[in-house]
């Protein structure tokens, strides 16, 4: 999209009034297009400011792979493999006993699919294993340069990381190959760094997401950048993303950001689709969207409904929104444009967003603004 959302304020609003239509679309018509599966909530890494609160313990009720296995199948049998992208989520994943064979279940099946992972098990036998199944997208976990990173994260981490891309690079991986950053408030100033990091390992994409008040996170506010943080991120993005470097930094998705920075800081307008045209299943089996979202928004459980059953009748709670119009969202001028953020922001849909990107940033400001 690049910026061409600030070209006027009549081509600005023309941009949104398409975005509209087409988000009322995706709404009306929720097809299934994205599903995550939560495959298990143990990690060998313990970060403190995990959101999903995932350790090295085993959490109760996690399926085997064998069901993992039945439950693609069933998804296969009730919607069209050719449509729908798969993220193998953990904890981390490659932890799982049997994993690689769901990974070839769901390359036989046709589904495109990917993985999100640590690294710290991507070996050459493992790398070997992932091009063999037919993986299309891996996404590795690096906070920061190595000192940074290993302090974060746990010692040696990040050498791990060069060797597990080495690794996918030795066994032909072809597909798309991304590093996740979280940013902390501690690496903000050195958001360069990072990027000299990602570059140095020839990486071409990079996405940088500030940690959420969620999870363990929300126990460490010496970790939470504040609004002068969110502001430096938002423009060291936006920056970073016109000056033809690569890596091309992409922000995550938390809500609107605001107009300077939306259709800058990613490659489309603010829009969480969690039960909208994304779905997820948990390492227990629940039902619900995103795996970062809580209890509160689980819709069923595979065994004991078939996902399309509970795509189909439930998710009310993620397609009118009407409920999220309240307390910092309820007289917003921007709230048409934002649907009041992302869900993963939410405890409960009774509770408030738990912190606004586009306020932070915006409180920063010398002057105020014009926005419309």
């Amino acid at each position: 999209m690049g910026c061409e959302i600030q070209a006027s304020v009549a081509r600005r609003e023309a941009l949104w009034e398409t975005h509209n239509a087409n988000w009322d679309k995706l709404v009306r018509e929720h097809e299934l297009r994205y599903l995550f599966l939560e495959v298990t909530r143990r990690c060998n890494l313990a970060c403190a400011y995990c959101g999903s609160g995932c350790s090295p313990k085993a959490s109760r009720g996690e399926m085997p792979i064998s069901t993992w296995i039945e439950t693609v199948r069933q998804v296969a049998a009730d919607f069209d493999t050719k449509r729908i992208m798969v993220a193998v989520t953990g904890g981390e994943p490659l932890i799982k006993d049997g994993i690689d064979d769901l990974f070839f279940e769901l390359g036989r099946l046709g589904f495109g699919f990917g993985m999100v992972t640590n690294g710290q098990l991507l070996d050459a036998p493992w790398a070997r294993r992932i091009v063999g199944s037919g993986m299309g997208s891996l996404s590795v976990s690096m906070d920061g340069p190595a000192e940074f990173n290993d302090r974060l994260r746990g010692k040696g981490v990040s050498a791990k990381v060069e060797q597990a891309i080495d690794a996918l690079r030795t066994a032909g991986f072809s597909g798309k190959l991304e590093i996740i950053s979280t940013i902390t408030k501690p690496v903000v100033p050195i958001l360069a760094e990072i990027r000299a990091s990602v570059a140095a390992l020839r990486v071409p994409y990079w996405r940088v997401a500030p940690v959420m008040p969620i999870g363990r996170a929300a126990q460490r506010p010496d970790l939470l950048p504040d609004p002068a943080d969110i502001r430096a991120i938002l423009e060291f993005v936006r920056a970073a993303r016109r000056d033809g470097q690569e890596p091309s930094p992409e922000f995550s998705e938390e809500g609107f950001v605001g107009n300077r920075f939306e259709g800058c800081v990613r490659p489309y307008l603010c829009q969480c689709r969690a039960g909208i045209s994304v779905a997820g299943i948990l390492s227990d089996g629940r039902i619900g969207a995103c795996p970062e979202l809580g209890d509160a928004f689980v819709q069923g459980a595979i065994h004991q409904s078939r996902l399309k059953d509970v795509w189909n009748t439930r998710y009310e709670v993620f397609r009118d929104r009407s409920w999220t119009r309240k307390g910092v969202c309820g007289d917003c001028a921007q709230y048409d444009r934002c649907h009041g953020g992302s869900l993963h922001l939410y405890a409960s849909p009774d509770a408030e967003l738990a912190r606004c990107l586009y306020r932070m940033a915006k409180s920063t400001e010398e002057r105020p603004r014009k926005e419309a």
